[in-house]
């Protein structure tokens, strides 16, 4: 019988441990900045095809050093009717992978410096693109201030360089190549 007293010790114990676990892991987390804009453009010979979101997601890891952005692909809209509405979504197989996200290695010493700079840093970024991710350096200007960190940068990438593939029905009037444009998108240190 006092098995019984101490197995039920032993589970309010784990469960203990386990909540104690949640709510750290939680506190380092730090929240998103939300209603940041990102532009997409999908490059073709005869034109181009541009799409917009205003729900870039960023944060900044302080374990990692790094922003994260992230945005999903049924948010990006055409900026033009004569655009297909769904093209971005399904150029970037948005069914299968939703999301396109990209880390870029920012020093603390960036983030706490508290001035503007004026020139681009070329910094490290991991970019994931149809599940596959792909590290290249791109040009950042970033304005750091007390407890935000607002950022700019215009890149550009190749599907090929991501194992992607243009669906067939987009090969006439697609070249593969996308080009980012991110405008003053900001992250505020809520804490």
């Amino acid at each position: 019988m006092p098995a019984t007293p101490l197995r039920y010790q032993i589970a309010l114990l784990l469960i203990f441990m386990l909540a104690f676990n949640s709510v750290a892991s939680a506190q380092a987390q730090r929240a998103y900045t939300s209603n940041n804009y990102i532009t997409i453009v999908l490059e073709g010979p005869k034109g181009r095809y541009e799409f917009k979101s205003q729900d870039l997601l960023v944060r900044y890891n302080r374990l990692t050093d790094q922003l994260e952005c992230s945005v999903m692909v049924n948010s990006l809209a055409p900026t033009s009717d004569t655009i297909p509405a769904s093209m971005a979504y399904e150029v970037l197989y948005g069914a299968k992978f939703p999301e396109f996200a990209f880390q870029i290695d920012v020093p603390e010493e960036i983030i706490s410096s508290g001035k503007p700079y004026p020139e681009p840093l070329t910094q490290r970024t991991y970019i994931t693109l149809q599940g596959i991710t792909n590290q290249t350096r791109i040009p950042i200007v970033f304005a750091p201030d007390r407890n935000r960190l607002s950022f700019g940068t215009n890149f550009d990438l190749r599907l090929s360089n991501f194992d992607a593939s243009i669906p067939v029905r987009y090969i006439p009037v697609l070249t593969g190549r996308l080009l980012i444009n991110i405008s003053n998108a900001r992250w505020i240190d809520q804490y």
